[in-house]
């Protein structure tokens, strides 16, 4: 049986795990500039040693309102997919820790877009979030907004 090495960490009020593959590292916010007519899961961007990144946010996939901006001095995951790297701010990173395979559940409990499953754990199970399909469902929202702002109006 193999592990899965995961990151549990809280967005919003929900906990969720996060496949530790993905995860490029955990840093400290600086400030977030917003962009002009982004998408919902679109905050911003920040610069992460002299990088820019997009700063995304997970709350629309679950029927919650964008947050507020992001502040100096949060929390984030550095997701790569792709090549590619976004800033996920979190409220806190809770554990990072490996899972054997047979306490993961596809399916079940919780399970919805962008939640394949969860793992079973002492204090209830966790949403294992699909980040991957986040990025890609982002990627193209945010290319379907560009693309709308480009287009003439007569053209739509």
């Amino acid at each position: 049986e193999t592990d899965i090495d995961v990151i549990v960490f809280e967005s919003g009020d929900r906990r969720f795990a996060m496949e530790l593959r993905h995860v490029q590292e955990v840093c400290t916010l600086g400030y977030v500039t917003p962009v002009p007519l982004a998408p919902p899961t679109l905050q911003g961007a920040a610069s992460v040693r002299g990088q820019m990144v997009p700063v995304i946010t997970l709350q629309p996939f679950f029927g919650a309102s964008r947050s507020g901006p992001v502040l100096p001095g949060t929390p984030a995951i550095l997701v790569t997919w792709e090549g590619a790297t976004a800033a996920l701010p979190v409220r806190r990173v809770i554990d990072v820790v490996s899972v054997p395979r047979s306490r993961y559940e596809e399916g079940g409990e919780g399970s919805g877009p962008l939640i394949p499953g969860s793992f079973r754990g002492v204090a209830g199970s966790i949403p294992l979030l699909d980040i991957q399909d986040a990025l890609r469902q982002i990627r193209d929202a945010a290319q379907d907004a560009n693309q709308k702002l480009h287009t003439p109006a007569e053209a739509r």
